[in-house]
Formats: structure tokens, C-alpha cells, sequence
């Protein structure tokens, strides 16, 4: 169980009081004044960036309270609907209660995404939710640490409540269902295991191999950032040899749409030649010839979930960091059948 998490941002004045010193003496050192001694001045701008304070550029001057009128929202990509779908859903929620989002997207570069959180906090947002990236930095975590955070996706260990999907059950569910299929050759295309669902995903994987008396050591698999280009990229390299798997499951929303587009430049018939399982969007599943086996995610409840907790810190409620999990579901279709001998 986690603490509590109703945080403010750090301002001046806490940074005087921890260190014992005026807040005018703080704000000096700040702002590059020469009347501080310089290694006071380097021990002021030290401790402050080691606390994730962060400027307020609009405000300077003003009142330092945080109204709950922005809120921000990071996300690495928004190119798929485990961002772009969420944060509309967001978006259109937290507007209910009088509070706008500001969206920002890092592409999963840990100093654009640190540059981002400290431009958000100048503009004294309220507080926010964030998928952080793969190699987060340590300033950003800090900043992090000092605002009302929601987690979404992906973890960074920031003592923050978060929702997620709990996809290690049905990654697994998706592997037993292959190998009762008859599969003994399935390849797996996932992303990387420094990001929380990416380690959680593999791991069901080579549980539900291991436990159908398979060995995950043999398994053909590619962990790479969750982008189209690699979905596409990933499904070549699995594919191409002279004993391709019989089947793939595909570990990442963004992945899968690239696997589906590789698997038609392929031409490769499903399941006759491949049997394919997808992650993420239900609404075009279906679109597919044949329609495809997938990993369905309650994108929609995710969306509720983040924006309650984040309504909820705002409010002043005390909010447990702990995980918030929710259930995807194997919806099998015409894309995965009994191998074809070869």
C-alpha cells in the first residue's frame, strides 16, 4: 500500500524554510543575483532542483496558489488510441467539472519530456497525468514527486495512484489459446521490458509457454518501442528465414497496426499462413478480412478511471498510490486457427 498523494507544488517559501534562510535570499540566488555568496547561491539552485521546483513564469509576483482551472496530460506518442483516444475521453470529462487539459507529447525522449513538465508547472497547472517515458530522468521524477499525479500506462515510481491495463491474465489466456490451436512455434513482438507493461506482458507470455511444456528461451521475440514503424519493422524480421513462426501475438497497440499492415504487404493469408493475435482498439478489429483475434482494452474506462483519481487529488481527497487495474479481454476471431502443416 502507498501513502498519500495530495501534494503542492514546491514554491519559495518551502525552499526557504528547509534551507533556513529568507525568501528573499532564495529568490535572489534564483535569479542569478550577485548580493548571495556564491556557494550559498550553488547550494540554494542545488536544493531547489533536487525538490523539482519549478519557476512560476505567468504568475511571478502573484498569489503562488494553484487553481484547478489546467491540467496537464503527457503522453510519449499520439498517433494510437492508447493516448489519443484517452486523452479526448479525458479531456472531455475533466471539461465537465470547469478544468481544461493541455496536452504535450514527449516521443518518448526523456529531456523533452523534462523540458515539458517544467514548461507545465510554470504555467501552474494543477496537476496532471502522465504516461512517462521509457528512460524518465531523475529532475523529472522530482517535479513529479511535488504535484497531484495520476500515472496512466506506464509506471515511474513516483508514489502516485495509476491505471492500467492488467494484461498479464489475458496475454497469457492469448498464448494458451494458440497452443491449444495446435502452435508450438509462436513468436512474440512486444515493447521493451524497461517499461512496466512491457515486463508485464513478456512475462505472461513465457508463463503460459512454459506452462504448456514449451521453452520461452526458444521463442522468437522483438522488444521494441511501441510505434507503427517498428510493428511493421518487428513483423519482417520475425517473419523473414526459412522457418517463419506459425503464429504472433503482438504485445502494444501501436505494434499491432503496424503488424496488421506488414502481414497484408506480405500478403500472408490468415491463419493459413500465420496465425495473428493483436493489442488494443476493438473498433477496427472487425475491419479486418478476417476480423482478428485481439486483446480488447476498455480504452473508455481507463479514460474514467485516470480522470476521477486526478478530479479526486484535486479536490483535496486522499487518494492511495496504488495500482488501479483493468481487465482486457481475448475476443477471438478469424485470424488465429490450427497451424497448416508445411
Amino acid at each position: 500500500m502507498g501513502g498519500r498523494t495530495r501534494r503542492s507544488a514546491v514554491g519559495v517559501v518551502d525552499l526557504a524554510r528547509d534551507l533556513g534562510v529568507s525568501t528573499a535570499t532564495v529568490s535572489r540566488a534564483l535569479n542569478g543575483s550577485a548580493s548571495v555568496r556564491p556557494e550559498l547561491a550553488d547550494r540554494i539552485r542545488q536544493y531547489a532542483a533536487d525538490q523539482g521546483y519549478v519557476p512560476n513564469r505567468l504568475a511571478r509576483g502573484l498569489s503562488a496558489s494553484t487553481s484547478r482551472a489546467f491540467v496537464g496530460f503527457v503522453i510519449p506518442y499520439v498517433d494510437t488510441p492508447a493516448y489519443s483516444g484517452v486523452a479526448a475521453e479525458c479531456s472531455r470529462l475533466l471539461s465537465t467539472g470547469g478544468t481544461q487539459m493541455i496536452l504535450t507529447v514527449t516521443q518518448n525522449e526523456p529531456e523533452r519530456e523534462l523540458q515539458q513538465l517544467r514548461e507545465l508547472v510554470a504555467s501552474r497547472i494543477a496537476g496532471l497525468i502522465i504516461a512517462p517515458s521509457t528512460g524518465v530522468l531523475e529532475e523529472s521524477r522530482a517535479i513529479l514527486r511535488g504535484l497531484p499525479v495520476v500515472e496512466l500506462h506506464r509506471s515511474c515510481d513516483v508514489g502516485a495512484p495509476g491505471v492500467f491495463a492488467d494484461d498479464e491474465g489475458v496475454m497469457g489466456e492469448a498464448v494458451t489459446h494458440l497452443v491449444e490451436l495446435g502452435h508450438t512455434d509462436i513468436a512474440y513482438l512486444g515493447t521493451p521490458k524497461a517499461l512496466s507493461h512491457g515486463a508485464m506482458r513478456l512475462r505472461a507470455v513465457s508463463g503460459a509457454l512454459e506452462r504448456a511444456g514449451l521453452d520461452p528461451a526458444r521463442m522468437r521475440s522483438r522488444l521494441v518501442e511501441p510505434t507503427r514503424d517498428n510493428g511493421r519493422r518487428g513483423v519482417h524480421e520475425l517473419l523473414d528465414g526459412p522457418t517463419p513462426p506459425t503464429a504472433l501475438v503482438v504485445g502494444g497497440g501501436a505494434l499491432s497496426v503496424g503488424a496488421a499492415e506488414a502481414v497484408r504487404a506480405r500478403g500472408l493469408r490468415l491463419p493459413d499462413d500465420l496465425s495473428l493475435v493483436v493489442y488494443g482498439d476493438p473498433a477496427w478489429f472487425s475491419l479486418s478480412d478476417p476480423p482478428l483475434t485481439a486483446v480488447s482494452v476498455p480504452y473508455d474506462r481507463l479514460a474514467s478511471e485516470a480522470a476521477m483519481l486526478l478530479s479526486g487529488l484535486l479536490d483535496g481527497a486522499d487518494v492511495e498510490a496504488v495500482p488501479h487495474l483493468l481487465a482486457p479481454q481475448l475476443r477471438v476471431a478469424g485470424s488465429t486457427g490450427p497451424p497448416v502443416s508445411r
